[in-house]
């Protein structure tokens, strides 16, 4: 690291004026809750997380990607412009920017390296479990997803989040997300079984 005086700070100061601007699912809070998860998932698999770490604070300042055919993408290219200014050295730029590139697979780009899969492990574990239920249905307002039915809150978790696991890079990962998973499982579960459905209602009028 080729930095002056204390580049992270200077991330985190910057940063907060791009989340600033996202939806609530992916606001600052998001990307440091995703860091946390990302020093677990080094702890336990016995690796080093700095790097990973400071792609987890910027990796999401790319939404809604409009300058890239993805959010991933317009986020690399931001996090590099960013991270230089900071005084980071190229090899941490060059992580970096690759870690958040590969966080999506919108772009059909893999993570390989260890950043990469630790930043990619732990965004999707910040989408399964309790947090997950809640920016699932702040996303799905910020979308104008209805509950159920076609593309909804409902579709979107069966047919994107019960996913990721298949692609997790960490055995650590994948022993958290499963009953987080289950968790939400569990959640869908229930919602049917309460299920009023419209026809309930016949055509009175409240």
């Amino acid at each position: 690291m080729e930095a002056g005086n204390d580049p992270w700070s200077e991330v985190l100061l910057a940063v907060r004026g791009f989340y600033a601007r996202k939806d609530v699912a992916h606001d600052l809070s998001h990307a440091l809750r995703v860091g946390a998860w990302v020093k677990k998932l080094a702890r336990e698999e016995g690796v080093k997380s700095t790097t990973a770490e400071l792609a987890a604070l910027v990796h999401d300042i790319g939404r809604p990607g409009a300058a890239e055919p993805s959010h991933a993408g317009s986020g690399a290219a931001l996090a590099e412009s960013l991270l230089r200014k900071c005084g980071y050295s190229d090899g941490v730029v060059a992580e970096v920017k690759a870690a958040v590139a590969a966080h999506s697979r919108e772009a059909g780009l893999e993570p390989r390296t260890e950043a990469a899969i630790l930043l990619y492990d732990a965004d999707k574990l910040d989408f399964v479990g309790p947090v997950g239920l809640a920016r699932l249905f702040a996303y799905g307002s910020f979308r104008g997803w209805p509950l159920e039915g076609e593309n909804s809150c409902e579709s979107f978790y069966r047919e994107r989040i019960r996913g990721y696991y298949a692609n997790l890079g960490t055995e650590a990962g994948k022993r958290h997300f499963a009953p987080l998973l289950a968790y939400m499982e569990d959640f869908w579960q229930k919602f049917h079984t309460q299920g009023l459905k419209e026809e309930d209602f016949g055509n009175h009028i409240f």
